[in-house]
């Protein structure tokens, strides 16, 4: 939906998620969702890793190129998951300290039980009650320290949606992106 708002705003937007199809998110596929006992650590570094060659192969050249980027997932996501996992989100942030962090991050935030009824196929090791509520204390530490901004994800999807493209809105124009996409639009027009 955003992606789509975007585009239909006159902006390049790609989107993006992680872990990704590449050589090493491929094997987070493997050994993270299909393996059992994979050593937490272990997958801190993978996710790591596989976020360092995402941004270097396929984020960076597209922003350098004027591309808004909407990624399902990025650092905050192994802040809050590993973080929770290891109890140690100093080391997950150390590791991660190749990653570009992102212009803008936001916390769709739903209650865990809610979360939970949510998911519609069979659930991975990440998403069990016990997990979730360590995972969501951390994605609101985010907030509050003011590295990521907070929707409330209980309403309807158009309601979420609808104040995803406000905070959207609001950096965008923070970042005077609206207003030379704008420009450009108008430019553009014959008179």
């Amino acid at each position: 939906m955003l992606l789509t708002w975007l585009r239909g705003q006159g902006y390049r937007a790609k989107y993006t998620a992680e872990p990704t199809y590449g050589r090493i998110g491929s094997v987070i596929r493997l050994h993270v969702y299909r393996i059992r006992n994979t050593p937490p650590e272990y997958e801190a570094l993978l996710f790591a890793a596989d976020r360092v060659e995402h941004y270097q192969k396929f984020i960076r050249p597209l922003v350098e190129r004027g591309w808004l980027m909407i990624s399902d997932r990025y650092v905050h996501s192994s802040l809050a998951y590993q973080g929770a996992m290891l109890r140690n989100v100093g080391w997950v942030g150390e590791i991660n300290k190749y990653s570009h962090p992102p212009d803008l991050a936001i916390l769709i935030d739903v209650r865990v039980e809610k979360a939970l009824q949510r998911i519609k196929r069979r659930r991975v090791k990440f998403e069990k009650r016990e997990l979730l509520v360590k995972v969501r204390r951390e994605y609101k530490k985010l907030v509050e320290c003011g590295e990521m901004e907070f929707v409330d994800g209980e309403g309807s999807i158009d309601e979420v949606a609808a104040d995803i493209r406000e905070t959207v809105t609001k950096f965008l124009r923070r970042k005077r992106l609206l207003t030379r996409v704008l420009l450009e639009r108008t430019e553009s027009v014959p008179l």
